[in-house]
């Protein structure tokens, strides 16, 4: 008998004349198997009480949960779920509310029902990616004001918190956390066909393309070159410092603002500021940064660093490579030499046309000269008709003993040239 997996056996499944019981049958156990709960405590590292009795590092993460229906007694222990997915991990905080799935758990080999809970993720309360908590309000602590801001929402609105800080637990309560609720963190607006991952604090990745919008108030700054659906992959570290503090309102990345950004282009044009706007050591300078809408990768931040430190840094080019600063460039090798090579190397200006002296050659025939000039020299001196010249003779020749003998500190121990 033929087996069908997949859409077909779904399609079976559907079609067969008991669906309704088995899919009822199906939902009810689904749902027996899942609910919403509120997170009360997590442990995140070895310092939480609850550490070892959880697993020890292999517990990091399990969460103690109470029903957002009803408060749990907190002088007792709570009940605890795990990470679901052991590979992406968004770790909930204090009063967020998240979504719990029953699954088998580590005791099936000795009881094969054995099952724990997992969760999958924060429930987006507030659609907002610093956080999602909504506090039980009838914790102590939680004042009239702070309950207001909860409970006059408008339907469907993101929370719209304007006083920096509501004081609510977002850190675990037997151990805190540094976690501090800001109200200036904003989310990404999307754009059509987008995926977004955002993190809690103005660092993000998008997924995106050309999209040119028609909006005035909400228009991204790379889709001036290239057409809608074009790729762009933008990895930000931190929104612009002058974010407003309407956290509720979402922003665009902007490279030129954001702290650090790594932007992957296929057909844009990004306008980057730069401190130049040209390529003064390149004799063939290339396409200025704000007009190029080829592929390319832009990092930009306060700081970049390359370090290799166990093999070498590569940096080659099908055309030309530029390297600029408004201060010194240093190039410095501790126990090797620093060579450079190429048809022409040009020293002061890309025009320049005079030759360097090959100075080994040179001092060799400098060397030879001053020895034919001294012994020139000496002759002259002791030749007899030659009185009035002899006190010149001799005093070239004790200048070009000297230069003779300082022949080896003309040249560098350094540099060479060929």
């Amino acid at each position: 008998m033929a087996i069908k997996f997949g859409f077909a056996g779904l399609n079976q499944n559907l079609n067969s004349t008991d669906t309704t019981t088995n899919l009822g049958g199906q939902i009810s156990e689904l749902f027996s198997k899942t609910l919403s709960v509120r997170v009360r405590d997590i442990i995140l590292d070895d310092t939480h009480p609850d550490f070892n009795r959880y697993g020890g590092w292999n517990g990091v993460g399990t969460i103690f949960f109470e029903a957002v229906s009803f408060q749990t007694d907190k002088n007792n222990y709570l009940p605890v779920a795990k990470p679901f997915n052991p590979n992406f991990k968004i770790y909930p905080l204090i009063n967020e509310i998240v979504y719990l799935i029953k699954l088998p758990d580590t005791n099936i080999g000795d009881q094969p029902s054995s099952e724990s809970y997992y969760y999958l993720n924060t429930i987006s309360m507030w659609n907002h990616p610093h956080h999602n908590a909504y506090p039980d309000l009838a914790d102590e602590g939680i004042d009239p004001a702070q309950q207001k801001d909860y409970q006059d929402i408008e339907g469907g609105s993101v929370r719209r918190v304007s006083d920096k800080s509501t004081e609510i637990n977002l850190n675990s309560p037997k151990i805190g956390g540094t976690f501090v609720e800001k109200s200036n963190i904003h989310p990404l607006l999307p754009f059509a066909g987008d995926t977004l991952i955002e993190g809690r604090f103005g660092n993000s990745v998008r997924l995106g393309n050309t999209s040119k919008t028609t909006s005035r108030l909400y228009k991204n700054n790379w889709s001036g070159a290239g057409e809608n659906g074009d790729p762009i992959t933008i990895l930000r570290n931190g929104q612009p410092q002058d974010s407003s503090e309407e956290g509720w309102k979402p922003l665009i990345e902007n490279i030129n603002k954001d702290l650090s950004s790594i932007y992957l282009t296929s057909h844009q044009s990004i306008p980057l500021n730069s401190s130049f706007t040209s390529y003064p050591a390149i004799e063939t300078p290339p396409e200025s940064l704000g007009s190029y809408n080829k592929p390319q990768v832009i990092l930009n931040s306060g700081r970049l660093v390359f370090n290799s430190n166990t093999d070498n840094i590569i940096l080659n080019s099908k055309k030309s490579t530029s390297i600029s600063s408004v201060e010194d460039v240093g190039l410095y090798s501790r126990n090797g030499g620093i060579n450079l090579l190429g048809d022409k190397i040009r020293i002061g200006d890309t025009s320049a046309s005079q030759s360097l002296v090959l100075g080994d050659t040179f001092m060799d025939q400098l060397s030879q000269f001053l020895i034919s000039v001294s012994l020139l020299m000496d002759s002259l001196s002791s030749e007899p008709s030659l009185k009035i010249a002899s006190l010149s003779a001799q005093n070239l020749k004790i200048i070009a003993d000297e230069m003779k003998d300082q022949i080896p500190s003309f040249l560098s121990k350094i540099s060479k040239t060929v």
